[in-house]
């Protein structure tokens, strides 16, 4: 017979069983976003991990430092198109991934020719993941950030 405490821990174990397959399933789908155009010309992408970042003293991104939030990341990926033609095709497609997988938009700017929206999604234990998706008019980019990150480094890095 099954006492209510092993059904409580059985029950525990599962829901940790699904969390985990879930966030592994939603990180490959959004690895398979940049996976899909990494080879692609007029794109741009880029990985680094928690090993690499220990290794660099200085984290330059375009115009972006990224030193200070460095030692706190788990996770940086980074896509940048400069083909015209493919903007529309990355930008629906990233859209709908961070619709249909619950990202928060915390911010949307437009100014003249260049908008920028910021999504956030949290993941547990302090963890956020955030994404800047910029388009310009011949230009898009894609910074995906995941850490013991807050929405105040995420504003101090879009400020620089």
């Amino acid at each position: 017979m099954l006492h209510k405490s092993d059904l409580t821990a059985w029950l525990r174990t599962l829901s940790l069983a699904i969390c985990f397959v879930w966030g592994c399933v939603s990180l490959s789908a959004q690895d398979r976003l940049f996976k899909q155009f990494e080879n692609t010309k007029g794109v741009s992408t880029v990985y680094i991990s928690p090993a690499m970042f220990k290794l660099m003293p200085k984290l330059d991104v375009g115009d972006k430092d990224l030193a200070k939030l460095a030692s706190r990341l788990s996770r940086l990926q980074i896509l940048q198109c400069e083909r015209p033609s493919l903007i529309p095709s990355i930008k629906k497609q990233a859209q709908a991934y961070y619709d249909n997988n619950r990202y928060e938009v915390i911010m949307r700017v437009k100014d003249d020719d260049e908008r920028t929206t910021i999504y956030q999604k949290v993941v547990g234990k302090g963890n956020n993941e955030f994404v800047l998706l910029n388009e310009e008019k011949d230009e898009l980019s894609l910074i995906h950030l995941i850490g013991n990150i807050k929405l105040e480094d995420i504003k101090d890095l879009y400020d620089r």
